[in-house]
């Protein structure tokens, strides 16, 4: 047989055997077919709702997009799904189009699918709202009553607007 077939014939028996491997490792990884549309490196931004969030990656799959969270973890928390809810919001802002659900790919590889409901929705806006509202209050001074004596030899009196004495 030609030497040239030959090597062709190698190279491409090779090829479908890296195929393959790559198909399997994708597989095991957790990886869902479709086109992705950001893989870690688009970060969505809502200034409505005051929120900001780099989802893993993003599945396009037709006009839908479906946002993936990998985790090192061996099950979902709720903190993983409040997360996918915080990028449902934004994907919905940034591109016009509401996600049914989304995906939390852990270590092992296993998936699992988060809906995107109005209950989770209001729970990421309701907390949310918490953050903000404490961020508030780390602004208003607590009020320090001290004898002089203490205020005098205090280590922070150069930083306090309320030292007495």
């Amino acid at each position: 047989m030609n030497p040239i077939v030959l090597v062709a014939l190698a190279l491409a028996v090779l090829g479908l055997l890296v195929f393959l491997f790559a198909v399997r490792v994708r597989s095991r990884r957790g990886l869902a077919s479709g086109e992705t549309e950001a893989l870690d490196n688009v970060t969505l931004s809502s200034s409505r709702h005051g929120l900001i969030g780099r989802p893993d990656r993003i599945v396009r799959q037709g006009n839908t997009y479906i946002p993936e969270e990998w985790k090192s973890a061996r099950r979902v928390s709720r903190g993983h799904q409040l997360q996918l809810g915080a990028y449902f919001i934004l994907i919905e802002e940034q591109y016009n189009v509401t996600p049914p659900y989304g995906w939390i790919v852990l270590g092992d590889g296993s998936r699992v699918k988060v809906a995107n409901t109005d209950t989770l929705r209001a729970e990421v806006l309701g907390i949310a709202a918490k953050i903000r509202e404490r961020r508030r209050q780390l602004a208003v001074p607590v009020p320090v009553k001290q004898p002089p004596n203490k205020c005098r030899s205090c280590g922070q009196r150069a930083n306090c607007d309320q030292a007495s004495g």
